[in-house]
C-alpha cells in the first residue's frame, strides 16, 4: 500500500466527536424546551377557562330562540369594535399570522378581549368555531412569555407565537400533534416551519395534558374525542377514482366558500362602518339560521358550532335534500358572520360543511360506510380551505381515532388541495419560506460548526446570548 494511500485512509476516518453536536443542542435545550413547558402548561389553563366561559355562555344564551340569540353576539363584537379593539374582529388567525409577521404589533390586553367577545361570539349562536380565537390567545400568551422571559427580538418572539399557536390548538382540539403541524403549516400556503416542531409538540402536549387533567374536574364533562362516531374503511383501487372525484367536489366547494367569504367581506367593507359589520352579519345569519330550521329540523340547527350536528348525521342519516340545506346553509351563515368580523373561527365551519358533503356523497355511493365519507369531507374541505395538508391529515386522525382512513384520507385531502389552488380562508399566509428575510427566526446554531469556518454573518449571531432560562 502506497503513502498516498495510507494517507487517503486517515482524511477519510471520521473522528467519533463529529457524531454529537452538543453545542447545538444545550444551547436548543436552554432556549426553548424549559420554555416550552411553560407555555404549553399556561395556555392549557387559558383553554380551559376558554371552554369553562363558552360552556357558561351557551347555557346563558339556551332561553332565546336560536334564530335571535346570535345577534346579541354581534352586537356585543360590534361596541368592543367601536371602542377601538379591532384586534378582536373575526377569526384570530390571520391576526396570529399577521403578528408572526410583526410580532410587536401585539397589543395589550388581545388575550382578554378575545377571549370574552368569543365566548359570547359562540354562546349566543352564532355560527363560528373557537380554533381561531384559541389560537390568537395562544399565540398572545406564548408573546407575552416571550418577553418576560427577555426575549424581544422578533426572530425569538416568532417562536413563542409558534407554541403558544401549537398549545392553544393542541388544548381545544385535543390533538396535540395536530395541533404543532398546524401552527409550523398555518403561515404559509404551500410550506411550513418545523426547525421548531420539537419544542412546538412539548407546549402542545403539555397543554394537551392540562385541558385533559383539569377541564373534566371543574366541569364534571368528559374530556373524550371530539366525535363520537366510529369509521372505517376497507380501501381498495376500485375505491381510488371515486376517491379522486370526492377530493375534486370538495376542492371545488372550498373555492366556493372562500369566494363567498371574500365576497362578503369586501361588500361590508365598502358599504358599512367597521363596527356595524358584526351587526349586519349576525343579523344575515339570522335570517339564514331562520330559513333552515324552517325547513329541517330545529335539533339539526347550522347555529354554534355544530359538532353534535355531525354526530348525529353520522348516526342516524338525513335525506340528501337536508342535507343540502345544512351544508349551504352553514356555508353562508359562516360567511356572513365571519366577514362581518364577528369573534370566531372558521375551522369548525370548514368541518361542518365538509361533514355534509361527506355525507351527500356517502348516501349516494356508499351508503353503508357514511360516517367514513363524513371523516374524509372534513378532512378534504380543512386541508383546502386552510392550505394545511398535513396538520389536517393528523389532526382528523387524532379528532376521530380513525387511523384506518389514512390512506383514503391522504387521497381526498391532496386532490382537494391541489384543486383549491392555494384559495385560503386565511389572509395574510405567505406562500412560502421563500418570500421571508434571512434570520425571519431566530438562529440556534452554534456560532462555529464542526468542518466549517466561521462566516461574517456567524460573527454576530442573531441569539442574544444573555437571554437565558
Amino acid at each position: 500500500m502506497t503513502e498516498k494511500n495510507e494517507e487517503d485512509k486517515v482524511e477519510n476516518v471520521q473522528p467519533l466527536r463529529d457524531l454529537f453536536h452538543f453545542a447545538h443542542f444545550s444551547r436548543f435545550y436552554r432556549l426553548y424546551v424549559p420554555a416550552s413547558i411553560l407555555v404549553g402548561i399556561a395556555c392549557g389553563l387559558f383553554m380551559v377557562f376558554l371552554q369553562v366561559m363558552i360552556d357558561g355562555a351557551i347555557l346563558a344564551f339556551s332561553i332565546l330562540p336560536v334564530f335571535m340569540a346570535p345577534i346579541i353576539g354581534g352586537v356585543f363584537s360590534g361596541i368592543f369594535i367601536y371602542l377601538g379593539r379591532t384586534e378582536i374582529q373575526g377569526s384570530g388567525i390571520s391576526k396570529a399570522i399577521e403578528m408572526t409577521h410583526k410580532p410587536s404589533s401585539l397589543r395589550k390586553g388581545t388575550t382578554i378581549t378575545k377571549l370574552v367577545t368569543t365566548s359570547v361570539s359562540i354562546g349566543s349562536g352564532n355560527p363560528v368555531g373557537r380554533e381561531g380565537p384559541a389560537v390568537l390567545i395562544g399565540a398572545g400568551v406564548g408573546n407575552l412569555i416571550g418577553r418576560r422571559l427577555g426575549f424581544h427580538e422578533d426572530s425569538h418572539l416568532r417562536v413563542f407565537l409558534m407554541m403558544g399557536s401549537a398549545a392553544a390548538t393542541a388544548g381545544i382540539y385535543m390533538a396535540p400533534l395536530g395541533g404543532a403541524l398546524f401552527a409550523t403549516e398555518a403561515p404559509y400556503r404551500r410550506d411550513a416551519r418545523l426547525g421548531y416542531f420539537v419544542p412546538s409538540v412539548i407546549a402542545a402536549i403539555c397543554s394537551f395534558i392540562v385541558f385533559i387533567g383539569l377541564y373534566p374536574v371543574l366541569t364534571g364533562n368528559g374530556a373524550g374525542p371530539l366525535f363520537t362516531f366510529s369509521a372505517t374503511f376497507t380501501f381498495s383501487l376500485t375505491k381510488v377514482p371515486l376517491l379522486v372525484l370526492f377530493g375534486v367536489v370538495a376542492g371545488l366547494i372550498s373555492i366556493f366558500f372562500a369566494v363567498s367569504f371574500m365576497a362578503t367581506r369586501n361588500f361590508f367593507t365598502m358599504k358599512l362602518p367597521d363596527w356595524a359589520d358584526p351587526v349586519f352579519g349576525s343579523l344575515f345569519a339570522c335570517v339564514v339560521i331562520f330559513i333552515t330550521t324552517s325547513f329541517i329540523d330545529p335539533s339539526l340547527t347550522i347555529a354554534g358550532m355544530g359538532y353534535d350536528v355531525i354526530n348525529a348525521l353520522a348516526t342516524y342519516p338525513q335525506p340528501l335534500m337536508v342535507v343540502l340545506v345544512l351544508l349551504f346553509g352553514k356555508l353562508f351563515a359562516s360567511s356572513f358572520v365571519v366577514a362581518g368580523r364577528v369573534s370566531g373561527g372558521v375551522l369548525a365551519s370548514s368541518l361542518f360543511v365538509g361533514a355534509m358533503l361527506g355525507s351527500f356523497f356517502g348516501e349516494i355511493f356508499f351508503p353503508d360506510n357514511i360516517p367514513a365519507f363524513i371523516v374524509l369531507g372534513m378532512g378534504a374541505v380543512l386541508a383546502a380551505t386552510t392550505n394545511t395538508p398535513v396538520a389536517t391529515t393528523i389532526m382528523m386522525l387524532e379528532m376521530s381515532l380513525s387511523f384506518d382512513l389514512v390512506i383514503p384520507l391522504v387521497i381526498c385531502i391532496c386532490v382537494s388541495y391541489l384543486v383549491s389552488g392555494g384559495t385560503s380562508l386565511y389572509e395574510g399566509q405567505k406562500i412560502s419560506r421563500d418570500d421571508e428575510e434571512p434570520g425571519y427566526f431566530a438562529n440556534i446554531l452554534p456560532a462555529r460548526k464542526i468542518g466549517y469556518e466561521k462566516t461574517e454573518e456567524e460573527d454576530e449571531p442573531n441569539v442574544d446570548e444573555t437571554n437565558t432560562l
